[in-house]
């Protein structure tokens, strides 16, 4: 697990920069550092130390500050945090025997052992113990289609000097980060976008037209745009190949279509726990100490479950608890930790440092977020500092096994599957539900195509916080959402748990996430998204995904017999609780309205003062609920004035 960076130009000045970009990576990889400058035309090449490699590499290395640029136009560089082959071995960038392949790579090859065998079959020699050789040789035996041999995360940029390009990978889920730049004379990668702000200086503008999507409907990060219009993200399951100064985007990876599988729940059961055993080895790989988050909800807890006969002195597990009864979940910590015997680090989050830590979670975050859920993530990664270094988590879970179908997909999903005579049987659940609802929202609900095109409009009252300017900027057209799935699979369900896992919310909390550990140089792993557990999960037949809207039927029957009863039956999960509506009516409440309603902010230019003051006004008076509204916004601001300090050089 790093970060890692790289620049193709002919311009000195330019290959100079890496240094300032590698220092802003430094939480990503504190070990060690390196740097190689290429020239593709002889491929001669040179390898560089920096301020924080290990002692061995600056001995053996110049500092990167004595280079001569004047022969080069590659430059890659290498932030390590040392999981799997501690030595020196493990340095990056790293080449193969001969000198004409270069890498540099952030992430796991879980299954780099049984690669790295079957390669020395085939005549293939290794120097080290690392998972980035096998990467290394698995391109030199199968090219780019070594990329669906991987069981992992990655992101890396491969120099091939046979071949004359650079290799840029991304992950099937998109679980390790990795962005582009494209000018006329410079292309750029790294595993963030602030030293690609750097790099651009004034040339970076923010994507504004992203900032009323974000502001009604949160984040979609499975596209190529980012906040930064010069800036781009490789999306998951897809490589770049950069030749002759042209980048050409390829997929490589798409979760395909299994018309044939069992039907046989005892045969599924069996298949799911295997598969989970199975991935959960692998992500326990590591020559460095690994624990579990645990929130005490069903996808932590069976991971802690199935995780227990692999630690011999008891499982580390970290939680966020609460003083607040209303949002804490110990109950349930506590019955995990005591039925398997773990070691428990819990932490209470309060809110006395809360401007403090939002500072830092805008700046690693790198972007605006969603809600208040992040808070509580960041303090469990900042207790798990100093005890493990890689932390299992349950994202995915929900997305691959149909936790996320409220009773209106599932309504929707047997009339768009035609199944009438299922329709029949649910009548009961129709009339609650429009009751409940209402004539409005259960239309939109179940006909939203229908819905819009006989009221005429696409507005809703949520389009208020925006003003007239960037309404009519923007156009209406484009600020509607469309929750509509692609049709990929026979059923509504599996489209819909296709959706989740590609666009939805998987995209965006695998950022979160990966911002969050990285954050304190914590490698996250997520078992729930190994390839073979995603596809036997997306293929699962409707009533194995929610059957009478109970949700996860399937999945709940094949873990009932690892995990105590009570989570399994649970029916109060909640979510991604924080106090944070509490506190930002009493003691955030002066914070709040100084950040949202300064004369000076940048979100003026975005919202309707007149109803900002409004929904501020209705919050504070407990009128009505906006706290994750208000999470949003002070987010944004944070955002886009960390995007000017990195476009005017400083914050390098």
């Amino acid at each position: 697990m790093c970060g890692i960076n790289g620049i193709i130009s002919e311009r000195n000045d330019l290959l100079r920069k890496i240094p300032v970009m590698n220092n802003l990576l430094k939480h990503r990889g504190p070990d060690d550092e390196g740097f190689v400058l290429i020239n593709s035309a002889t491929n001669d090449f040179r390898q560089y130390s920096g301020d924080d490699s290990i002692p061995m590499v600056k001995a053996k290395h110049p500092h990167f500050s004595n280079s001569d640029c004047r022969n080069a136009n590659i430059v890659l560089g290498h932030r390590r945090l040392s999981i799997i082959d501690l030595s020196k071995n493990g340095h990056g960038p790293m080449s193969s025997t001969d000198g004409k392949i270069w890498i540099t790579y952030n992430g796991e090859i879980y299954n780099y052992i049984e690669l790295r065998e079957e390669l020395k079959t085939r005549g293939f020699v290794f120097r080290t113990a690392s998972d980035t050789e096998v990467i290394i040789n698995a391109y030199l035996y199968w090219g780019t289609d070594c990329l669906n041999r991987f069981n992992g995360m990655w992101a890396f940029a491969l120099w091939d000097s046979t071949n004359g390009f650079l290799f840029l990978a991304r992950d099937r889920f998109g679980i390790k980060p990795l962005y582009y730049t494209y000018e006329p004379d410079c292309f750029s990668f790294s595993s963030e976008i602030k030293p690609l702000i750097a790099l651009l200086g004034s040339r970076a503008e923010v994507n504004t037209g992203k900032i009323p999507f974000f502001i009604l409907y949160g984040n979609r990060l499975s596209g190529n745009d980012t906040y930064i219009k010069q800036v781009s993200s490789l999306p998951a399951s897809h490589y770049l190949i950069l030749k002759n100064g042209k980048p050409k985007i390829y997929r490589y990876y798409n979760i395909p279509i299994e018309k044939k599988q069992s039907e046989n729940e005892i045969e599924l059961q069996n298949k799911i726990i295997e598969l989970l055993k199975d991935s959960i080895k692998l992500r326990f790989r590591s020559d460095v100490p690994v624990g579990t988050c645990l929130s005490g909800g069903f996808d932590s807890s069976s991971i802690v479950s199935l995780s227990n006969n692999l630690i011999h002195n008891g499982l580390q597990t970290f939680s966020a608890i609460w003083k607040e009864k209303e949002c804490d979940e110990s109950k349930y910590i506590d019955l995990v930790n005591s039925s398997f015997n773990c070691i428990p680090n819990k932490v209470i989050p309060g809110a006395e440092n809360f401007e403090t830590v939002f500072s830092r979670i805008s700046y690693h975050q790198e972007i605006p977020t969603e809600g208040p859920g992040l808070y509580p993530q960041w303090f469990v990664m900042e207790k798990a500092k100093g005890t493990v270094k890689v932390l299992l988590d349950g994202q995915g879970g929900d997305e691959v096994f149909g936790g996320y179908f409220s009773l209106g997909s599932y309504l929707r999903g047997l009339i768009k599957d035609g199944s009438i005579l299922s329709i029949l049987a649910e009548t009961r659940n129709y009339i609650s539900f429009l009751n409940k609802q209402g004539i409005h929202s259960f239309s939109g609900w179940l006909f939203p195509k229908q819905y819009n095109r006989i009221a005429g409009t696409r507005l809703s009252g949520k389009f208020n916080i925006l003003n007239r300017t960037v309404i009519e900027r923007t156009g209406i057209d484009n600020l509607y959402f469309d929750i509509e799935p692609p049709k990929r699979f026979n059923s509504y369900l599996n489209n819909l748990s296709y959706h989740f896992l590609t666009n939805l919310t998987i995209p965006t909390l695998l950022h979160y996430e990966d911002r969050s550990s990285m954050a304190h140089s914590i490698e996250s792993r997520v078992p729930f998204l190994d390839y073979r557990l995603v596809e036997l999960g997306i293929n699962l037949k409707s009533r194995f995904l929610n059957h009478k809207h109970n949700s996860r039927p399937l999945y709940r029957k094949a873990v009932k017999q690892f995990i105590p009863q009570e989570i399994v039956n649970r029916k109060d999960k909640l979510g991604f609780p924080t106090p944070f509506e509490k506190w930002s009516r009493t003691v955030l409440k002066d914070y709040i309205t100084d950040k949202l309603l300064s004369g000076n902010n940048n979100i003026n230019d975005y919202v309707d003062s007149a109803s900002l003051k409004q929904m501020l006004s209705n919050h504070f008076n407990n009128t009505k609920n906006y706290s994750w509204e208000i999470w949003r916004l002070l987010s944004l601001e944070s955002s886009l004035n960390m995007y000017k300090s990195f476009r005017n050089g400083s914050e390098t």
